[in-house]
């Protein structure tokens, strides 16, 4: 039965496969030190869901562009964004206006 509860818990589909200012809503709950499974849970997402971590990902490779910043030296602070959270969250605020102009209304399959 247990497993019926989880499976029946099913993360949102996301019908839009841009970036969304639903990327953005969860790299800011990573910012303020929620947890991944704290997000799923908020979110609806199941608990194995890699969708936290991609989505947030999304919005820091962006981050990385706005600056002209390689990826590749920068491994480490997307792999671990919370270790670095202060940083981020400077580029975020420097760039929140301009990600939100091209960030679109999520929408999900019912």
């Amino acid at each position: 039965m247990i497993k019926e509860d989880r499976l029946s818990v099913s993360r949102p589909l996301l019908k839009t496969k841009g970036f969304s200012t639903l990327h953005l809503q969860i790299f800011e709950y990573i910012l303020i030190g929620k947890t991944n499974r704290e997000i799923n849970r908020i979110l609806g997402y199941t608990e194995r869901s890699h969708a936290v971590v991609d989505h947030s990902r999304k919005v820091m490779y962006k981050l990385l562009a706005m600056e002209d910043l390689h990826k590749a030296y920068f491994k480490d602070r997307v792999v671990y964004p919370r270790k670095f959270q202060f940083w981020w969250k400077k580029l975020l605020d420097k760039h929140k206006t301009e990600l939100l102009t091209m960030a679109i209304a999520p929408k999900f399959y019912e």
